[in-house]
């Protein structure tokens, strides 16, 4: 070492003094570069996994949202209501009172074979046929009537009509009580011509009067009758109808009108008209005043048009067909009336 002088010693101590001071500055340089990449490798890894995350959470609130929208797609379908059956299948529910609830099915399927498509139509022509079916010599003149003009719901297939043995069994037990009546010709009317027992209306089982003449029985197995001051009635009453699961499934048609109370003597009009009232067991058929027929009409007509697809007030509570009060030929009671007969 003797050959190094101190200057080249200086010098050496100096280059030597910088290096350690460059590896310093290069060894923290690199473990802050180092440093850094892991970081920003960090923060990238970070992010990307925020990324991911945020990826599958977005698809996963777009499958819920899917099924969200799907449930709403559903819930709407439901809002609206599933079509029924019978709906599926064209058929609609019958809602005329000369046929619904009498006949042993619910819905028809139009159109019939004298191509009348709405009820509305049939209405006209049964109305017109009302004064015969409404007679109790057999449940199978009513359901020969309904089944030609309101045939029966049978799925895809088109409505039913009525079996030849259906007409046949009116006929025998019908044409002649309703042609000393009403001179009525049933081939003319009613015929059974054309009619098969194949896929069609069967006939119903009949069922005799207790009473073959009018009595005085209570009422109070009718619907109508109850908690009224006038508890006897007469049975057949001037319809012929003679039992009262038959009359009550009659009435069933008018609950609707009675729940809006339209009047409060509504069920006083309903119950006189489908079993008269028994004043005296020798003067039967009294039936409720035309007056307060007239008030029952006025007050509720409205409603039994909303309520029953705008038809046209029942023949049976016709105001014309009942006395006034000042008739002198026919007797009729008013709610107010003081109870005379008593069953004794």
């Amino acid at each position: 070492m003797k050959w190094l002088n101190g200057s080249t010693v200086f010098t050496i101590l100096v280059l030597w003094t910088v290096a350690m001071l460059m590896g310093v500055d290069l060894a923290e340089a690199n473990r802050t570069s180092g440093g850094r990449r892991t970081a920003v490798q960090s923060a990238r890894t970070r992010t990307r996994s925020r990324t991911r995350g945020a990826g599958r959470a977005a698809g996963r609130g777009n499958r819920r949202g899917s099924r969200r929208k799907g449930a709403g797609r559903r819930g709407g379908r439901r809002g609206r209501g599933r079509l029924s059956r019978f709906e599926r299948y064209g058929c609609e529910e019958i809602h005329l009172p000369m046929c619904k609830g009498l006949v042993p099915y619910t819905h028809t399927k139009l159109p019939n074979r004298f191509n009348h498509t709405t009820q509305a139509q049939v209405f006209r022509e049964l109305e017109r046929l009302s004064i015969y079916i409404d007679q109790s010599c057999s449940r199978n003149l009513r359901l020969l009537a309904c089944s030609t003009y309101l045939p029966k719901c049978h799925g895809r297939r088109p409505g039913q009509s009525p079996c030849k043995r259906t007409c046949q069994t009116a006929k025998r037990k019908c044409s002649a009580i309703l042609e000393q009546l009403f001179s009525l010709d049933w081939d003319q009317e009613f015929s059974c011509e054309g009619l098969t027992n194949r896929r069609c209306v069967r006939p119903m089982r009949d069922q005799r009067c207790r009473n073959e003449y009018p009595a005085c029985v209570s009422n109070q197995p009718i619907s109508a009758c109850q908690n009224l001051t006038f508890t006897y009635g007469v049975l057949p009453n001037m319809f012929g109808q003679c039992h009262t699961q038959d009359i009550n499934n009659e009435l069933r048609f008018y609950e609707s009108l009675q729940a809006t109370n339209c009047h409060p003597q509504l069920n006083f009009m309903l119950c006189g008209v489908h079993s008269p009232y028994c004043i005296h067991s020798d003067e039967p058929f009294t039936f409720p005043c035309r007056e307060i027929c007239q008030e029952v009409r006025d007050a509720c007509e409205a409603d039994y048009r909303r309520l029953n697809h705008n038809l046209p007030w029942p023949h049976k509570l016709q105001c014309h067909r009942y006395p006034a009060s000042d008739d002198t030929q026919r007797s009729c009671v008013m709610p107010t009336d003081p109870v005379t007969y008593t069953g004794n």
